[in-house]
């Protein structure tokens, strides 16, 4: 089993499959209230009770920003990390791609250890003040951040809903998570639902899922019960005795796709795992 990273959100890991990827960079997608700052903190509180290095990155909160913010949860210990040195906190100033690759890489480099996680809230609008052309640049900038440690960041949607903006677009499709979070609207049971839209490498569970923001707590994501049920962990070696064929009688290189998709928890991976076997048979 692959080794994951806590999120610190009750809820959000089962939807992930047991966390993030490790050395990856995972984007909150949603507009302003919906939770993206307060998981952000979740993630990093999670990280310093296990003894990981912290860096909040804002270009907006400075100390004092983010201790008032904080405590109004109820996380008033935030306040203590960061005298301690257990959370670093950096407000941060960029106009345009050159400052990230330079100013601000050098502060995650020398304040990154081996466990490093690394919140960056947000990325969207040092984005869309790019041209195209340095935009390119941004993989680079990611790639960077993986080797370094696992990565959050916070991305803003924009107001008007459109995915198709290049300040929403490039995170997406340059990173390895994507979660977005949505206000549903007034009047309905959940006013807020949680969705994954990629997580690269790894099984994810499907859907919508209420979450709730609780002071204390902090995002709960609700309706997580029966995700186990939904995953679908199949016997290959049962599969094979099912079907009367042996490990030998199939190539080497599809018996370990076909181990990957037993393990995988995909919904219906029984069915295609025959289907498949049919058709090599």
């Amino acid at each position: 089993m692959m080794e994951r990273i806590k999120t610190g959100v009750i809820g959000l890991d089962d939807v992930l499959g047991g966390g993030f990827i490790p050395n990856s960079v995972n984007v909150l997608l949603g507009s302003a209230g919906v939770g993206k700052t307060i998981i952000s903190f979740q993630y990093l509180l999670k990280g310093i009770e296990e003894g990981d290095k912290c860096i909040f990155i804002s270009f907006d909160m400075g100390e004092h920003e983010v201790i008032k913010h904080t405590k109004a949860i109820g996380w008033g210990e935030i306040a203590d990390y960061i005298s301690e040195g257990k959370l670093s906190i950096n407000k941060f100033y960029a106009e345009n791609v050159s400052y990230v690759n330079n100013d601000l890489l050098n502060i995650l480099t020398g304040e990154s250890e081996l466990n490093t996680r690394i919140v960056i809230d947000s990325f969207t609008p040092m984005i869309s003040s790019l041209n195209m052309e340095s935009r390119n640049d941004v993989n680079w900038f990611f790639n960077k951040l993986r080797e370094l440690g696992t990565t959050l960041l916070t991305v803003e949607e924009p107001m008007n809903g459109d995915f198709g903006d290049a300040s929403v677009t490039l995170p997406i499709f340059l990173s390895d998570t994507v979660i977005h979070l949505k206000n549903i609207g007034y009047g309905e049971a959940f006013s807020r639902g949680l969705r994954v839209i990629k997580h690269r490498g790894s099984w994810h569970a499907e859907g919508v899922f209420p979450y709730r923001i609780l002071d204390g707590i902090g995002v709960l994501v609700e309706g997580t019960d029966l995700i186990e049920e939904e995953k679908e962990v199949v016997d290959l070696e049962e599969v094979l005795q099912e079907m009367n064929m042996k490990r030998e009688d199939i190539p080497e290189s599809l018996i370990r796709r076909l181990e990957k998709l037993a393990e995988s928890g995909n919904p219906g991976a029984r069915d295609a795992i025959m289907e498949i076997l049919k058709k090599v048979s």
